[in-house]
């Protein structure tokens, strides 16, 4: 049996803080002054106080469209954003890869995300979005006919069926990303509870519409925070005048919109240190330390481990197989699931330096196509692994202010006691990244026999990624990326010939 977190542990810790926090302060709480999951303007969170009697009731203030009462006791933020990309993919063998691998050039939507965000009586925030873009929400993108699903019965007999969808007849459904509410007791101690990015790296803390590349880093999105957002609750804050800002939460561990499958959670944690806040030239140095830890019951989880991709979506790590006897096999979480990284980030006038490490271990199981959920493991193994990046950002046209500095996705606040901070003008940010990943995947390491076409061995990526980001606003981005990804040995089971591809991306977006 394996040690479960569970989460009423910590509400009678969270209540007694909450209430003596309360009960102590004379003044009102602070909120941040960020924009959602965008930029901070500065280390810690803001004086919150209610707007004067001559600020108007609705209007547009540093980039942001805000409705309140008189009173300032409510207010309602509109936001929303759209990103259309490019890809294309070129190299040895791309264009003659099989179906089920095949490379498509083509624009999609990336993102179609409508969004909303409010606060009460200077304590109580909440925002409220939907994604409703073909990239992730859409049923039957490929044309699929007739799909089998198969299960096993009581008796252990496995039953398929076929479920069946018109051709050409792709829909879009709109499903939740960022919805959460947030208390404020006071700057150092806030209680955020729903959906939301998970306290974990220096880059899944940056919202999607500021990343400096058009997707987050081969660390952070394969082994750091795969499934970016999860359903749970965080107490966070910043601490000594924002030379210290922290975050721990507890979470369902299955990924966003999923409901706990097996009453385990995951306890993830990030502690940021800006060891010179009070120095103007290196206010902005940022070291930050991260971990997770959390199991999934054997019994009950029958999802597969997430897929391994390169910026643009080539998978080049699957969590499922065909075994030597022609059977579909899954690579399934299974008990303890892990990851530590640190991460510093280093603005120097017009340079931008990042750097991120990840080690990582998630142990597997394996189990046949349609038994998932029964008592039939194959075997029992584990995928570790370790990855890191470092990133060289140069402002040849204005500077970082056009976009505000990468903060910890504090929920919104605009201050209104303050003059609009939107920053005119152009700028233009020239990118240059290295990344590595090396994972390790023993399907059989802990029990079982390894079949000879289980992949076992280890997946190695490096990859060399140039981007130029124009900014006319904040509000209007275009981006423009090329990777070079290379697989040293072949091993990442690549079907490219000569073990390198290219990758061409392109983004226009519009956000506010």
């Amino acid at each position: 049996m394996y040690p479960r977190v569970h989460p009423l542990v910590v509400v009678p810790f969270l209540a007694s803080l909450l209430v003596a926090r309360v009960a102590a302060a004379d003044d009102p709480p602070a909120i941040s002054a960020a924009t959602p999951s965008a930029t901070d303007t500065e280390l810690v969170t803001a004086k919150s106080v209610a707007a004067p009697a001559s600020a108007p009731t609705a209007g547009w203030h540093s980039g942001t469209f805000f409705l309140r009462d008189a009173d300032d006791n409510f207010r309602l933020y509109v936001q929303g954003r759209v990103h259309v990309d490019y890809t294309s993919f070129f190299g040895p063998g791309v264009g003659s890869l099989a179906p089920a691998n095949a490379l498509k050039d083509g624009f999609f939507l990336r993102r179609v995300r409508l969004e909303t965000a409010g606060e009460f009586f200077q304590r109580w925030q909440w925002q409220l979005s939907a994604e409703m873009s073909s990239a992730s929400a859409t049923d039957d993108v490929g044309a699929q006919n007739v799909t089998p699903t198969c299960g096993y019965n009581a008796s252990g007999v496995e039953t398929c069926t076929n479920q069946s969808s018109a051709v050409e007849a792709a829909t879009v459904k709109p499903i939740p990303t960022d919805n959460f509410i947030n208390y404020i007791a006071d700057p150092a101690l806030n209680v955020q509870v729903g959906q939301y990015l998970l306290p974990f790296s220096f880059e899944n803390r940056i919202s999607d519409n500021t990343t400096p590349f058009m997707e987050r880093s081969l660390p952070v999105r394969n082994l750091g925070a795969p499934t970016q957002r999860d359903i749970g609750a965080m107490v966070w804050g910043d601490v000594a005048g924002g030379v210290l800002g922290y975050s721990v939460g507890i979470y369902n561990g299955d990924g966003p919109n999923r409901p706990n499958q097996d009453d385990r959670f995951d306890v993830y944690g990030r502690v940021v240190v800006h060891p010179f806040a009070n120095d103007g030239a290196l206010r902005w140095l940022q070291l930050g330390l991260s971990g997770r830890t959390g199991s999934r019951d054997p019994s009950l989880i029958g999802y597969d481990l997430p897929s391994l991709t390169t910026q643009s979506g080539y998978v080049f790590w699957k969590p499922t197989y065909k075994d030597s006897a022609g059977r579909l096999e899954h690579i399934i979480p299974s008990s303890w699931q892990s990851a530590a990284g640190g991460d510093v980030f280093l603005p120097l006038d017009r340079f931008d330096i990042t750097a991120e490490g990840i080690l990582a271990s998630f142990q597997t199981r394996e189990a046949i196509d349609g038994a998932q959920l029964s008592p039939f493991t194959q075997r029992l193994g584990a995928l570790t692994g370790f990855s890191s990046y470092v990133q060289v950002g140069v402002w040849v046209l204005g500077d970082r202010s056009s976009i505000g500095f990468p903060g910890t996705s504090k929920p919104l606040h605009v201050d209104l006691t303050k003059p609009s901070t939107v920053v005119p003008g152009s700028s233009v940010e020239i990118l240059v990244k290295w990344e590595h990943l090396a994972v390790d995947y023993e399907g059989a390491s802990r029990a079982g026999k390894t079949d000879k076409k289980t992949p076992d061995g280890t997946t190695q990526v490096e990859a060399l990624s140039l981007g130029v980001n124009y900014w006319a606003t904040k509000h209007v981005r275009a981006t423009a990326n090329y990777v070079l990804n290379t697989f040293p040995d072949g091993s990442a089971g690549s079907p490219v010939i000569g073990n390198l591809m290219h990758e061409v991306a392109a983004r226009v977006g519009v956000q506010f």
